[in-house]
């Protein structure tokens, strides 16, 4: 069932771009191919995200990034609220990713937030790449930041929202990151990130 929805939220996601396309978002032609991907569908809900080769390091506070599931959907999040840290930093990596498999390639992913009550640098969501990380030392990796399109506080809570991006300027191996950032102390910082139907694609043509 997950995989047709994922079919599903994917083709009309491509659709939309095809019609209106921002900075954060590509149009993706017809001959899309799925090198890999990860829709959470195994998630155990209020779980820490322990998920094959995906990395889940907590740089600040306590907590780490959960799996969670709702109406039979598995996702992974990151809500700082009741965390009891006044900076909660925490990363979320992919497993590694052949950008030489073809020379059009790029990741598309779904993200939700809820409770977001400000867009702030201090509650907030990016998505980085790196290719260096050796799958261990974060914070050792050089992190270059990507535009992605991030729900902001004025989009629908536990709303998903596509982001298509373009790696055809990366060769090697590489690795994706979302990092999150808010308070578990400040109430107006600790609105939560969800991320669904990571994908990672080349194109034929």
């Amino acid at each position: 069932m997950k995989n047709i929805v994922l079919k599903i939220t994917l083709a009309v996601f491509f659709m939309t771009t095809l019609v209106s396309c921002t900075e954060d978002e590509t149009a993706l032609p017809a001959t899309t191919v799925t090198i890999s991907n990860e829709d959470f569908q195994t998630a155990v809900n209020s779980t820490d995200l322990d998920i094959a080769s995906w990395t889940n390091f907590n740089e600040t506070g306590a907590w780490k990034w959960r799996e969670k599931t709702f109406s039979g959907n598995g996702y992974a999040e990151f809500s700082a609220f009741n965390s009891g840290s006044p900076v909660n930093t925490a990363w979320l990596i992919s497993p590694e990713i052949n950008l030489d498999v073809a020379q059009k390639k790029g990741v598309a992913f779904e993200v939700a937030q809820h409770h977001l009550d400000v867009d702030s640098p201090n509650n907030s969501l990016q998505v980085f790449i790196s290719t260096n990380y050796d799958g261990t030392n974060v914070l050792a990796a050089t992190w270059t930041p990507l535009q992605a399109n991030v729900p902001t506080k004025s989009v629908a809570w536990y709303q998903f929202v596509a982001s298509n991006v373009d790696l055809s300027a990366y060769n090697g191996k590489a690795h994706i990151a979302f990092k999150f950032k808010g308070s578990g102390t400040d109430t107006t910082l600790d609105g939560a990130f969800q991320v669904d139907n990571f994908l990672f694609y080349k194109l034929n043509n």
